[in-house]
């Protein structure tokens, strides 16, 4: 993963949540909005690990981890 395509995902995965935040905002506490809320979590926990994946790998081969 390129470092431009790091710092978009990283604004992406950042907008998402702060959508999430206010759409579940005043929903009801049940089985249904917990499960999509812990979805949206889920996705967004597996997008940052393979950025931080990318940026381990890119370190070990030398290069620098800026992006």
């Amino acid at each position: 993963m390129e470092e431009d395509n790091r710092s978009k995902s990283l604004k992406m995965i950042a907008a998402d949540m702060e959508n999430d935040a206010r759409n579940f905002d005043g929903c009801p506490f049940n089985g249904k909005t917990v499960a999509q809320y812990f979805g949206n979590q889920g996705a967004a926990i597996a997008a940052l690990a393979i950025i931080v994946e990318s940026i381990l790998d890119q370190i070990k081969k030398g290069g620098e981890a800026n992006g």
